[in-house]
C-alpha cells in the first residue's frame, strides 16, 4: 500500500509540473507569434539601441556568423523602445559603443554568458525545468546556457539540422567518461544523450526523462 501511495504521488506530481512546462511553453510560443515580438530587452539605464552594423564594427566575425542564426531575427518594437538582433539580448549598446577601456565595455552590455536571465525573457520552459530538483547548475551559477549553446551560431541547438556539433559532442565536453568508447556499447548513445535525459531539469534521478529503477 505504501509503495501504491508513493506511485500515485510521483505521478500526480508528474503530470502537474508537465501541465505547468505546458502552459509556460504556450505562452512563450503565443508572445512570439501571435505578435511577432518578444519581451522588452535587457534594460541599460542611459542607453540607446544603435543597430547590428554598429557592433559589427568591431564584431564583425561574430555579426557575420549571426545574420544566419534565428535569433538575428528576433525583434523589439514599441513606441518607447526599438532594438533587434544583437540589442535584443544584450541590451542597447550606445554606450557600449562608446567606452574607451574594457572596464567600461564589461560594464555597459548584458553578457547572457555570465547570467541565464536574459535567455529566461523568451524561454520561459526552460526557465520552469532548471527550477526541477534535478538539473543543471545553471540556477546556482555554476554554468551558464553558452556553455551548450552558441546564439551566435546557426547550430544554436546541439544536434539539431543545422548544428556543426555531433548529437553528443556537447555532452561529450564535460561527461567524458560517459561518452568514451566502450567494449559494450550503450546503444542509446546512437539516438543521442536528450534521447533518455531531459538536459534542462526532470522530476527523476539523473535528468532521465521517465523513472526507470533499472537505470
Amino acid at each position: 500500500r505504501g509503495n501504491m501511495r508513493t506511485q500515485k504521488r510521483c505521478l500526480r506530481l508528474a503530470v502537474t509540473v508537465s501541465l505547468v512546462m505546458l502552459i509556460l511553453n504556450i505562452i512563450g510560443c503565443a508572445t512570439m507569434l501571435s505578435t511577432g515580438v518578444v519581451l522588452p530587452p535587457p534594460s541599460i539605464a542611459g542607453a540607446e539601441f544603435v543597430g547590428m552594423d554598429t557592433c559589427a564594427m568591431c564584431h564583425e566575425k561574430i555579426v557575420k556568423n549571426f545574420e544566419q542564426t534565428e535569433h538575428a531575427r528576433i525583434v523589439v518594437s514599441s513606441e518607447e523602445i526599438k532594438g533587434q538582433a544583437c540589442e535584443a539580448c544584450h541590451g542597447a549598446g550606445s554606450l557600449h559603443a562608446n567606452a574607451q577601456t574594457k572596464q567600461e565595455k564589461k560594464a555597459t552590455i548584458v553578457n547572457p554568458g555570465k547570467t541565464p536571465e536574459a535567455c529566461y525573457q523568451c524561454h520561459l520552459d526552460k526557465k520552469a525545468e532548471f527550477s526541477l530538483e534535478y538539473h543543471h547548475p545553471v540556477p546556482e551559477g555554476k554554468m551558464s546556457c553558452a556553455d551548450c549553446h552558441d546564439p551566435h551560431s546557426p547550430g544554436v541547438k546541439p544536434g539539431s539540422n543545422a548544428s556543426l556539433f555531433d548529437k553528443n559532442d556537447i555532452c561529450a565536453k564535460c561527461h567524458k567518461d560517459q561518452t568514451r568508447p566502450f567494449v559494450y556499447e550503450h546503444e542509446a548513445l546512437r539516438e543521442g544523450c536528450t534521447e533518455c535525459h531531459n538536459v534542462h531539469g526532470s522530476i527523476n534521478s539523473e535528468m532521465l526523462k521517465q523513472r526507470d529503477a533499472n537505470l
